[in-house]
């Protein structure tokens, strides 16, 4: 939707020096500030930034303790009257339009349609020429990083050191995506496919019908699941054998240098057909560290030879790595690779799969910021979002998905939840609702315990809201708990504060 109808005032183009002259449009937003009525701090604008170049400016908004990207989005969109995650989905379809996985006109009427109060003719039509701006991106392609992409939006913006309103530059994480794959479409008996339904996703064909094709591009090991019929369209009467492709390396032919895969249409009968699984290869994965550790440049380690310190975080916090390779040291101690080439341990005392594995009954909401129900498994990021779930909710889980190194737990009400350790145990939390000065508190406006508001004498009992780490995304630096209260943050520390019931 790009939000054209209340963000966008010019269609900017910027040259880059990638593969050729191809200009990247810019979506620029001169929206009024979004304020607020306790306004006493600066107010932050958002630009993100692909490939060195700024792809989305977003107008300011108010920024406090823990604001997120996110929280910025939101008061934009909100402020604009556009249903929340248009921004962010935006960005996804971006992505796919790049790798012709969807076409540009399939992205403009979804984004369009995803509109909170929909969108005219003329909009769509917008929607749609500025998502074909995309279609011949060729710098190698680009694959949105969704994982990555949601841990940004969800990360508070620094803004102690600020005195006055700023702009902060994050950057879009994108994947390469140098693989391409030649998608075939037939019917197995034989009979033409549907001309029309074909020419829809800009498949093309040369031998009246019988079959389509189709290219696209991605990264190896990437899975992507066709849950809206984009890539794999519907035919009456038959039903696909795949809802899904993978890329895969090992796949590709040698002399064409892409890698072959065939969709086949095989005719209802009056029993359903149930699609074949789609052959998968071997995934990355994701742990998380428990222990203060290093990661270094070579599967031996040496001191010399550390990239970067990861200090011990709770869970919620803790660094989170993509695996592509287990292997071991040339003394057989575990390692694992990463996906940015350097080695980390594999000891289990220092990291574990990010992944909730076990069958439960039940699972306790422990991130701060809360987590979000989905309508189905896929987690399709904005658009099935369900309801929103506070730090410390109870949920009773029916049944366990295991999707590779993924899992997702469904709920009672027949909704799905994640089965990531960032944000969801199987271990309930202690409850506090109250705790008691052992001595005079300070109330502080931030989690790190830096901008004090306000003293308070021995034994003054404050109501607890929720609970929350200092050094959050500071990977190198533990956290200490603290309670949030109202009007700000006390610290947790018991030897400083008593649970009173």
């Amino acid at each position: 939707m790009r939000l054209t109808k209340f963000f966008i005032t010019t269609l900017a183009t910027l040259s880059l020096s990638l593969l050729g002259s191809f200009a990247l449009p810019t979506i620029s937003n001169n929206s009024e500030t979004v304020a607020r009525a306790d306004d006493t701090g600066q107010n932050v604008s958002v630009d993100l930034i692909l490939n060195k170049q700024v792809l989305l400016s977003i107008g300011s908004a108010y920024v406090q303790n823990q604001t997120t990207v996110n929280d910025i989005f939101a008061a934009n969109e909100s402020t604009a009257g556009a249903t929340k995650g248009s921004l962010a989905l935006e960005i996804q379809l971006a992505s796919y339009v790049a790798n012709h996985i969807w076409t540009a006109k399939q992205a403009g009427v979804f984004l369009s349609n995803f509109s909170q109060n929909g969108l005219t003719s003329d909009r769509a039509e917008q929607e749609i020429s500025y998502f074909s701006s995309y279609y011949d991106y060729e710098a190698s392609h680009f694959m949105l990083d969704m994982p990555t992409f949601e841990s940004m939006l969800n990360e508070p913006i620094a803004s102690d050191d600020q005195t006055q309103d700023f702009t902060i530059k994050r950057d879009i994480p994108i994947n390469p995506a140098p693989l391409t794959m030649a998608i075939t479409y037939k019917i197995n008996d034989g009979t033409a496919l549907p001309a029309e339904t074909f020419k829809d996703i800009e498949a093309t064909t040369d031998d009246q019908s019988k079959s389509f094709s189709k290219s696209i591009t991605g990264a190896d090991k990437q899975v992507y699941t066709d849950t809206d019929h984009m890539l794999i369209p519907k035919v009456p009467g038959y039903t696909a054998n795949k809802s899904s492709v993978t890329f895969d390396e090992s796949k590709v032919d040698a002399s064409s240098g892409v890698q072959p895969v065939t969709v086949t249409y095989i005719k209802n009968s009056s029993t359903p057909v149930t699609p074949a699984p789609t052959p998968s290869t071997p995934a990355t994965f994701q742990v998380y560290g428990k222990q203060k550790f290093y990661s270094y440049q070579n599967v031996d380690f040496k001191k010399s030879e550390r990239v970067k310190k990861y200090a011990k975080k709770p869970s919620v916090y803790a660094p989170v790595f993509t695996v592509v390779k287990t292997t071991q040291s040339k003394a057989g101690t575990p390692r694992y690779q990463l996906s940015d080439g350097t080695y980390i341990t594999a000891k289990s005392a220092y990291v574990g799969k990010l992944f909730l594995r076990k069958n439960v009954k039940t699972l306790y909401v422990t991130n701060p910021r809360g987590t979000w129900t989905h309508g189905t498994v896929m987690f399709y990021y904005p658009t099935q979002l369900l309801h929103h779930l506070n730090q410390g909710t109870k949920v009773t889980v029916t049944h366990l998905i295991k999707n590779g190194p993924v899992t997702r737990y469904m709920l009672a009400d027949g909704t799905f939840i994640t089965g990531n350790k960032s944000y969801v145990t199987t271990t309930k939390p202690k409850k506090v609702i109250h705790v008691k000065a052992r001595d005079g508190r300070n109330l502080y406006s931030d989690v790190n315990l830096t901008h004090r508001l306000k003293h308070y004498r021995k034994g003054h009992i404050f109501t607890v809201k929720s609970w929350d780490y200092s050094h959050g995304h500071n990977l190198s630096v533990s956290g200490t708990k603290r309670y949030k209260v109202a009007g700000g943050y006390i610290t947790g520390n018991p030897k400083l504060v008593k649970i009173v019931k």
